[in-house]
């Protein structure tokens, strides 16, 4: 077990991090952890990194080195929806609605910026970072 505090944030589940595009611009993802517990405090206790991308049909794949299990599967998304598929350890962002074959855990939503991933092409790398609170 990590000794790692989770990050401070202005709810428990929800979550912002900003995505990175190199030389494209940036959006912000949201990251529930209500909906997949597990799977978001891991993908958190691995910020800030960068990825490579890799493009499936109505998808954009981040690699990662996770291993965390089917929690909370599900086969459907919409435009914006952000899930883990642990068969290969990809953090995934869907284009357009899609029905998958496999089981994802659906962790989070695209909150600003979906426009940036829709110009993402193979091999671009995305940074994710935490977004700090702002304190008043």
């Amino acid at each position: 077990m990590s000794s790692q505090a989770p990050p401070a944030a202005g709810s428990v589940s929800k979550i912002e991090c900003k995505a990175t595009v190199g030389g494209k611009g940036e959006g912000t993802i949201s990251f529930y952890r209500h909906l997949a517990p597990v799977t978001v405090n891991a993908i958190l206790r691995t910020l800030p990194s960068n990825s490579r991308v890799n493009l499936q049909p109505s998808m954009v794949c981040l690699f990662t080195d996770l291993r965390v299990g089917v929690e909370k599967p599900r086969t459907q998304f919409a435009r914006g929806d952000v899930a883990f598929l642990p068969s290969g350890g990809l953090i995934c962002v869907f284009l357009g609605s899609a029905r998958s074959d496999r089981p994802l855990n659906l962790v989070g939503k695209v909150e600003s910026g979906m426009e940036v991933f829709d110009t993402i092409t193979r091999g671009d790398v995305v940074g994710l970072a935490l977004v700090e609170p702002m304190v008043t």
